[in-house]
């Protein structure tokens, strides 16, 4: 008799599982299919009621039974990495926040929750919270909601996720009820911490995990929430302030990629979102890509039955700019798919400065020299357009050692660009732990001169001018397709937070901050916990 069947001999329910696998609301939603609509998760409360807001906009993925037929990717990976070791299907389960108190029983030893970003510390939340000073995150409200469930007391409480280390201290740990949080991959030591936990064994309060090589990775069990297939960990190009350049380079084999993309087709999805750090570097181990090997990624996903769209989370400005006839390919093999109107993705600009991008990101513009950035940034942008590609980018103010002169050069290159579509949303320097920038000060709104307020208020123009021309051009990466009424809801929110935004942008475009943040006593930063 294994382990595990030793362990589970004396279960009167097996529909009661063993552990439960689960996130709060914010990580448990589509967003009516809108994918740059999880950036509103960012939000504090107090903007738009938070009942709507889960009601309408994040509403709950589809369950059966308790168990959620869609889930964040995170998720998935646990419950396959456990599944891998030994753990039947009745035995884990991934659930919504809101069926914990049906699913969870007499058996339930062990509730696992991951996150992003649990109490909003990472930028933009901490931003967002900060400048508004309206109230907590919705992220941090509804961890906090979560744990705090009387279905979760009185069972081994473990969290993990990107954003674990915000909970990785002792003393919040004990307040919040956390018995051990999880740093690092599960594939490594996640299953023998949880057999170790179901022997009674001494486990450590705080759990340091290897990184895993591809092999150890499993194929998912359960559908994934956007149909996300990973396809690579790591970045390669070694960001100090980012956490994911910390991170060994590693590529998930086709075969391995597509028994991914086969279970979100057999569970009705159409839709499949190939995640990475740069999909256009995928295979390769240098700077270079593997043009080939990418080619072949997109065309054997293009040509699986019932695929009818192909999305990127990430690609990197400077793959597309000293490769343009990959971006080229690419299109022409998506927008062969009957719903493919426009290819999404996410990137980082970061700066406008040589100087800083020297300094904390050398691996950003090359094979070019980071002199080259502002041009790499602004040819690029036109060859995604060009290309019917539409980017979320990232624009980060406030790193350590940056003058005003750098920030002036990051102006310059949003004037340079300002005619792209595109969304810019500009980031504080967040200290994150497992970055190379862990140790230094984070930057917060008393850290800001009226040249960071001009710098956000042209970003915010600039996307408010992008997402009407997306409307206008009725493209569905914002707003879903096929449903009238959600469709008109989330066009109703979108509107609703852009005559919000534009209220701020005179009196930030002239350097005027839309509070007195200088004297504040309240630490917006702060987790309420």
């Amino acid at each position: 008799m294994s382990i595990i069947e030793k362990i589970m001999k004396n279960n009167k329910n097996q529909n009661n599982p063993t552990i439960v696998i689960t996130s709060d609301e914010t990580m448990m939603s589509s967003y009516t299919g809108g994918i740059f609509l999880g950036f509103s998760t960012c939000m504090p409360t107090g903007i738009f009621p938070s009942w709507l807001y889960f009601k309408t906009i994040a509403p709950p993925v589809p369950r059966k039974k308790g168990r959620a037929i869609q889930a964040d990717y995170g998720l998935r990976m646990v419950e396959a990495t456990l599944r891998e070791n030994g753990f039947n299907e009745q035995e884990v389960a991934v659930v919504h926040p809101k069926d914990l108190k049906k699913t969870i029983g007499d058996e339930t030893e062990i509730i696992a929750v991951g996150g992003h970003d649990i109490l909003g510390i990472n930028p933009p939340t901490s931003e967002f919270v900060e400048f508004l000073q309206t109230g907590p995150p919705l992220n941090r409200l509804k961890f906090i909601e979560l744990i705090k469930q009387p279905a979760v007391q009185n069972r081994t409480l473990i969290v993990g996720g990107k954003s674990a280390w915000q909970v990785a201290e002792v003393d919040i740990m004990d307040r919040l009820g956390i018995n051990h949080v999880y740093l690092g991959e599960a594939e490594t030591k996640l299953p023998e911490t949880i057999k170790s936990i179901l022997k009674n064994e001494e486990v450590p309060r705080i759990i340091h995990s290897n990184q895993p090589s591809t092999h150890q990775i499993p194929s998912i069990k359960g559908a994934t929430i956007h149909g996300l297939v990973e396809t690579m960990r790591g970045c390669g190009r070694g960001c100090d302030f980012c956490t994911p350049s910390m991170q060994k380079i590693r590529f998930k084999p086709i075969e391995k990629i597509m028994r991914d993309v086969q279970v979100n087709i057999d569970s009705g999805l159409n839709s499949i979102l190939l995640h990475s750090e740069d999909i256009l570097r995928y295979g390769s181990r240098k700077i270079t890509p593997d043009q080939q090997k990418v080619i072949k990624l997109f065309k054997k996903v293009s040509q699986t039955q019932g695929v009818k769209e192909i999305k990127t989370s990430h690609i990197s400005l400077s793959s597309a700019y000293h490769n343009p006839d990959l971006i080229q390919e690419i299109t022409e093999i998506c927008m062969e798919l009957p719903n493919q109107e426009i290819i999404g993705t996410q990137t980082g600009i970061e700066t406008g400065s040589p100087k800083l991008l020297n300094r904390y990101m050398k691996g950003k513009a090359l094979p070019s020299t980071p002199n080259e950035w502002p041009n790499i940034v602004e040819q690029s942008l036109g060859l995604l357009n060009d290309n019917n590609w539409f980017p979320a980018c990232t624009l980060m103010y406030g790193l350590p050692q940056e003058t005003e002169k750098d920030v002036k050069l990051t102006l310059d290159l949003l004037d340079n660009i300002k005619n792209t579509s595109k969304i810019v949303v500009p980031l504080n320097f967040v200290s994150m732990e497992g970055s190379a920038l862990s140790n230094d000060k984070s930057f917060t709104a008393k850290d800001m001169q009226p040249i960071h307020w001009i710098l956000i208020g042209e970003c915010i123009e600039q996307s408010i001018d992008s997402i009407k021309k997306l409307q206008k051009q009725n493209k569905k990466i914002m707003t879903p397709k096929g449903n009238y009424f959600k469709t008109k809801l989330v066009n109703y929110f979108i509107k609703f937070l852009i005559n919000n935004s534009q209220k701020y942008i005179k009196d930030l475009k002239k350097g005027k901050p839309p509070k007195d943040y200088q004297n504040l006593k309240k630490n917006y930063r702060k987790p309420e916990i």
